[in-house]
């Protein structure tokens, strides 16, 4: 606790710079800013995500705001810790209008929080970083921050993993597994799935399930 005391106000700036807007309107280099910065923050509280829960409530709310997360924000701590609407007067973000533009912030914050969390077997921070299970999600999450939600909490749930097909399927919602299934099926009609979001979920969940095999855990 007397560490992460020392810690939050530099995980504090970090998770803002995530956040923050570069100098240039070029959007591979905001974003290249944003996962440097995600990077950092990770590495300064490498798997100490449950060690000051306190603290880190608020940096990870205010991670999950850059994922594009639909959850409330946990309450417990907000007598100890400023509010993010305080924080973010101290940190410019990246904005699009009045949305955080997550195709920029959502790399950063999702390796941000792997790192935090990184084998602490987290079932709360596991269910944030939710796996599109409907045809509505799949709209809204691109397929490659589906693959980076996948490895993220395969880097979590570490003890789980396990080198077998039967564990890289079932990494799959039932909803993609049953949309590609269905692709080949005559009596389907093509005009009212989006195959191209079923095919790329698919794809991209088999690579993350495949890259946390093949070089964090074995």
């Amino acid at each position: 606790m007397v560490a992460w005391g020392f810690r939050f106000p530099l995980g504090l700036r970090k998770s803002g710079e995530i956040g923050r807007r570069s100098g240039g309107d070029n959007v591979l280099e905001r974003e290249g800013y944003a996962v440097a910065a995600g990077f950092s923050l990770g590495l300064v509280s490498l798997g100490r995500g449950e060690d000051a829960p306190g603290f880190v409530d608020s940096l990870v709310d205010r991670l999950f705001q850059y994922i594009g997360g639909k959850e409330p924000q946990n309450e417990r701590f907000h007598l100890f810790v400023p509010s993010i609407d305080e924080l973010n007067q101290s940190a410019g973000q990246i904005m699009d209008g009045t949305a955080i533009n997550v195709d920029v912030t959502a790399p950063g914050a999702t390796i941000a929080i792997a790192l935090m969390f990184l084998k602490t077997e987290s079932e709360l921070v596991y269910s944030r970083l939710s796996i599109p299970q409907t045809h509505f999600d799949l709209h809204y999450v691109r397929p490659d921050f589906i693959m980076l939600r996948v490895i993220a909490r395969n880097l979590i749930m570490w003890s789980r993993v396990h080198a077998s097909e039967e564990w890289i399927q079932s990494q799959i919602p039932e909803v993609i597994q049953n949309g590609v299934e269905g692709l080949g099926d005559t009596m389907s009609d093509p005009d009212e799935i989006n195959v191209d979001a079923f095919v790329q979920a698919y794809v991209h969940i088999v690579v993350g399930a495949c890259i946390s095999l093949g070089k964090p855990k074995f």
